[in-house]
């Protein structure tokens, strides 16, 4: 019995070993045909390549032979040099450029001296018409008093004992820069309140160099003159063109004809800024002269862009209408 269970033993193990033979000459030929499969493949793609970069080889070459040399076909030449626009040379002590956008965002154009303190005769009176328009109503009269008639620089053609509206008043000292025209709008309160609100004013919109002593710009002592800097008055110009606008609109007029409720011709009022009309980007402007402020000038102009303005501010100068010229120029 023993040792027929040895043979079946043997003969399962043959069977077994039969089968895992067979097994694995099945798996031999599979693993042939997949290694024969494949080099054929490889074969096949490496030819193909060969020959596609043979073919754009040829395409390629042929072309480029059509094509002239890269120097017939263009011709590049550059500047030897940059040229830079040069800054104006002006004569005024103190000078500033401004563009402003209808965001009031504004853009530094041109500077000198910005912030030096400097006399600034009749723009002084840009801070009068601004206090004024605040603190009366235009239609409100008064009555001109001897002392505002002796103010040094007599223009207005202002008569003792006449009645004005605060708007005359003000289209005379703004567009003919009349001393007596400024201080008759100070004393409708009293001369040394009003220039107490100019100074008030002042801090208020941030004039942190500014200082006045009178409401028309005359010059006083050593220590008593009005004084500010390019940059200070740069925010006193566009606080007004924002808030004031009336100011900027009355210096505009070359010439303004003053009709009195009566129906009267007072006089025809002539601009101090010669430089109206001559520019039609020139919007309005204010002048100022004194000995120890020499010639000033504030102006309002027109940008390239329709939405954009320029402030451009001379102090101390020698002709300050052609020093706006060139700043003018430099801008635009």
């Amino acid at each position: 019995m023993a040792k027929k269970n040895k043979n079946k033993i043997r003969n399962d193990n043959a069977n077994r070993q039969k089968k895992i033979h067979k097994i694995l000459i099945l798996i031999m030929k599979k693993f042939k045909f997949f290694i024969i499969v494949f080099l054929i493949s490889l074969a096949f793609w490496v030819g193909i390549n060969i020959f596609q970069k043979t073919v754009e080889d040829f395409f390629y070459s042929k072309a480029m032979k059509e094509i002239p040399p890269l120097s017939y076909t263009a011709q590049i030449s550059f500047p030897l040099e940059y040229k830079v626009q040069e800054e104006p040379q002006i004569s005024a002590e103190s000078a500033i450029l401004v563009e402003i956008n209808k965001q009031g965002e504004e853009q530094m154009v041109f500077k000198k001296n910005e912030k030096e303190k400097m006399a600034i005769a009749s723009l002084t009176k840009l801070m009068t018409g601004l206090v004024a328009l605040e603190f009366y109503q235009p239609k409100l009269e008064t009555k001109i008093s001897e002392k505002a008639v002796s103010q040094p620089e007599q223009t207005g053609f202002l008569k003792i004992g006449e009645r004005l509206k605060v708007e005359d008043l003000l289209y005379i000292a703004l567009i003919e820069s009349s001393n007596d025209a400024a201080f008759a709008l100070a004393e409708i309160i009293k001369q040394e309140s009003f220039v107490d609100l100019m100074n008030l004013k002042a801090e208020d919109i941030g004039l942190k160099d500014t200082h006045f002593f009178n409401s028309n710009g005359i010059d006083g002592g050593a220590f008593d003159t009005n004084y500010s800097t390019a940059e200070d008055l740069i925010k006193l110009a566009k606080y007004v063109w924002i808030k004031r606008p009336l100011i900027v609109e009355i210096l505009s007029n070359k010439k303004y004809s003053l009709y009195l409720e009566n129906g009267r011709l007072h006089h025809i009022i002539y601009n101090t800024n010669t430089l109206l009309g001559e520019n039609p980007k020139i919007i309005s402007g204010k002048t100022g002269f004194t000995s120890k402020a020499g010639e000033c000038l504030l102006l309002f102009f027109k940008g390239e862009k329709a939405e954009n303005y320029y402030i451009a501010i001379v102090l101390n100068s020698q002709n300050r209408f052609e020093d706006m010229k060139k700043l003018i120029k430099y801008a635009i």
